[in-house]
């Protein structure tokens, strides 16, 4: 047989066999997208990526070898982010990584095709992601932030650190998707606890000192800052005028109550990208969007900072303190 003839008839062969056809889809470099709302000068924003990473390398996958990676940074402009939305798609990578509901919805409205994985969202029925969380009907899955009683649970631990609290305040960004069923929720939990919920919504940096005056000028005993990419952006502000003020608050992430905050409770960011990782890996090998449910947090974490419960003049209940994650003190 001729070395031309023989060549014709392997390559049809192999056409032929799924496994083999399995295994050169596997094996060729992969192209992954990821799109971020953050600045790229972000370091908490590095963090994340480099733990996004460090769990792909760990399942097998080496940068530059058998998997490329395309990032795009929003700087946390709604203007940005579609634009880097349209310039990922574009590309057509096999999988995309969100960072944010914000995203998200950015990427939807982009592409119904490309698997999209959020390494953070919010109600994805609410947001209008998926018809179901076990099977979404979609092109995006990924890892919530959603939980029935998580803004329950910050009211009643702030509830605890302030237990004469009559007024509380909420500074939130309703242009976020998420945010508006957070407002609700914090409302029904202050209702709950027979306090009344002030509503400080912003929509640029400019509004939160004229935030934060309003909640110390109606008397607010308290404040719960929800995360979103403008308070996480602005939050040292945030956190040394609300010292300043000596107003207790309630943050998301551990890591702003490391730079301050007084306390926090959330997700465990980092682990969130390591699981985000995981379906990603699971996506390249061939797995279905449909096949991979959107999942609650598998973790939550409390912190509080006692250094800022000092300067600011608050006990922090023993109970609390043992409860709590991380303490700094």
């Amino acid at each position: 047989m001729r070395r031309r003839e023989f060549i014709t008839l392997l390559g049809s062969a192999l056409a032929t066999c799924p496994g083999v056809a399995l295994a050169q889809t596997v094996n060729r470099a992969r192209r992954i997208g990821f799109l971020s709302t953050s600045a790229e000068d972000d370091a908490e924003a590095a963090k994340r990526l480099a733990a996004f990473k460090l769990r792909l390398q760990e399942l097998g996958w080496t940068e530059g070898k058998n998997f490329q990676i395309d990032v795009r940074f929003g700087s946390n402009s709604g203007e940005r982010i579609h634009q880097a939305a349209t310039e990922l798609t574009e590309i057509a990578p096999d999988v995309i990584v969100s960072t944010t509901s914000t995203t998200t919805r950015a990427l939807m409205n982009a592409t119904g095709n490309i698997p999209i994985v959020g390494a953070i969202s919010g109600d994805p029925i609410a947001l209008g992601f998926t018809k179901d969380l076990s099977h979404p009907t979609g092109n995006i899955t990924g890892f919530t932030t959603f939980n029935d009683t998580l803004a329950a649970k910050r009211f009643e631990m702030l509830h605890e650190i302030v237990p004469t609290m009559r007024i509380a305040a909420l500074m939130w960004v309703p242009t976020n998707p998420q945010q508006v069923l957070l407002e609700t929720k914090t409302k029904e939990a202050a209702h709950i606890l027979g306090i009344e919920l002030l509503s400080l919504p912003i929509k640029a940096a400019d509004d939160i000192s004229r935030a934060l005056a309003a909640a110390q000028n109606q008397h607010a005993a308290a404040i719960i800052v929800a995360a979103d990419p403008l308070t996480v952006a602005n939050g040292r502000a945030i956190i040394d005028e609300c010292i300043s003020m000596k107003l207790p608050a309630m943050h998301t992430f551990a890591f702003e109550t490391k730079n301050g905050a007084l306390m926090s409770y959330g997700i465990d960011l980092v682990e969130n990208y390591r699981r985000t990782a995981e379906y990603v890996d699971r996506i390249l090998k061939g797995t279905k969007i449909a096949e991979l449910p959107f999942q609650e947090p598998a973790r939550l974490t409390l912190a509080i900072n006692l250094q800022t419960a000092r300067a600011i003049g608050i006990n922090v209940p023993s109970t609390l303190l043992a409860r709590a994650d991380e303490v700094i003190d």
